[in-house]
């Protein structure tokens, strides 16, 4: 690949000092700026997954000297936006809006399509987890009502025009159809304020679905505190559910941990599927990558741009 570099062209680009001629000078060989998510992401999970380098999931020791680590995939959206030699990872559904250019990913444009006819793979599930232990009381009774909200026509369309995938089916009710099961709805919701944690990746679908779905429900209010995948759980079913913390649902941008995670038998399930999308400057000139290519610049293997064919 061509190097990337910055020519400011102001007539034949030189400093006329007492007649002596200065040419400017230009960045030959880049160093590639390595972005990637912290340690608790469930994107990064995704990621390093996806392109066979696990053992990057969760250990920084084994990335490339001088990588950037960022807490959410804002930060990684405006990391990359300011550095024109940057390289990192985001959500498909935050690529729209985000001002950077998504990388072809084994000669697979990333898209909605192709993520559905399983021609591009980099992807993970988008999945929710509630609480267990208030199913009877008012806010645990909104959000059973709003994880079924989801399986509908209506939350299907909603979760798709914001960027999630989702299997459409001939069978899928309308909310109208199934709402008489959650008489909650029809009372007035408006003292219940509904906490939501988790994944910041998911966020892009949560900021349209609650307001949606709280004007069918009674008018609830609802929290925002997402801040990661780790949280998921933690906050709903483990070490902070009962704590300044808690949640009432949460989503994780992965899958929960068999060991770890042990969620109560139906709490927790797949909202949609997203794809994850490796990301660069607009103006840099690099557009298809591979994913040994995408290990060896995470590993170190690859330093600079120049080094990419």
């Amino acid at each position: 690949m061509k190097c990337l570099q910055k020519i400011l062209l102001t007539g034949a680009c030189m400093l006329a000092l007492g007649g002596v001629l200065t040419s400017c000078e230009r960045k030959e060989d880049p160093a590639i700026t390595v972005y990637t998510r912290d340690t608790k992401s469930g994107t990064r999970d995704g990621f390093f997954t996806g392109i066979g380098f696990s053992e990057a999931k969760s250990d920084n020791t084994v990335l490339v000297g001088g990588y950037q680590e960022v807490g959410t995939n804002g930060a990684m959206m405006a990391a990359i936006k300011a550095d024109e030699y940057g390289i990192g990872y985001i959500s498909l559904s935050a690529l729209t809006e985000s001002g950077l250019k998504g990388l072809n990913y084994e000669g697979v444009e990333p898209n909605s399509d192709n993520v559905i006819n399983g021609s591009y793979n980099l992807t993970r599930n988008f999945n929710y987890i509630i609480r267990d232990d208030d199913m009877d009381s008012k806010s645990g009774q909104i959000v059973r009502a709003m994880v079924a909200y989801l399986d509908t026509i209506e939350g299907k369309a909603l979760i798709s025009n914001n960027g999630g995938i989702v299997d459409l089916a001939s069978s899928d009710k309308s909310w109208d159809d199934i709402k008489v099961s959650y008489p909650i709805c029809n009372e007035d919701n408006s003292s219940i304020t509904i906490k939501i944690a988790g994944s910041t990746s998911v966020k892009e679908i949560t900021s349209k679905l609650l307001p949606a779905f709280s004007s069918l429900c009674g008018n609830f209010k609802y929290e925002f505190n997402q801040n990661g995948s780790g949280d998921a759980f933690k906050r709903t079913q483990g070490s902070e559910k009962d704590g300044a913390n808690r949640a009432d649902i949460a989503f994780a941008s992965r899958e929960f941990k068999a060991d770890s995670e042990k969620y109560a038998p139906g709490t927790a399930g797949k909202m949609c599927i997203d794809a994850i999308v490796a990301v660069v400057n607009e103006s840099n000139s690099y557009s298809n990558t591979t994913a040994s290519e995408l290990k060896s610049i995470y590993d170190g293997s690859i330093k600079t741009w120049s080094e990419i064919k």
